[in-house]
């Protein structure tokens, strides 16, 4: 996955989270300032920017994550969902 640097140009406040548009595009933010392709600077990252550059690549680890998680559970589907506002009451689980 590549990671990029941007600006933050403008932040509006929409629902429970914001609107936050950059110089790359516009994101939605939850309270902690995350989106699905948006996260904030953290100090690690910033070393990373810093020894790297403005952009580079990382490898996922989504596969090791994966290996400790419930096999029951529709992962895909959820993962899709990852960002929306869902909950419970939407049907994640045990695949029926």
């Amino acid at each position: 996955m590549r990671v990029e640097r941007t600006a933050v140009v403008a932040v509006r406040q929409d629902g429970d989270g914001w609107a936050v548009e950059t110089l790359a595009g516009t994101e939605r933010v939850d309270e902690r300032g995350e989106g699905s392709r948006l996260v904030p600077l953290d100090a690690e990252m910033a070393v990373e920017f810093e020894e790297r550059g403005s952009s580079f690549v990382v490898q996922s680890t989504v596969a090791d994550l994966e290996q400790g998680l419930d096999q029951n559970l529709d992962w895909r589907r959820l993962e899709q969902d990852l960002g929306r506002d869902h909950g419970p009451e939407r049907g994640y689980g045990p695949e029926r």
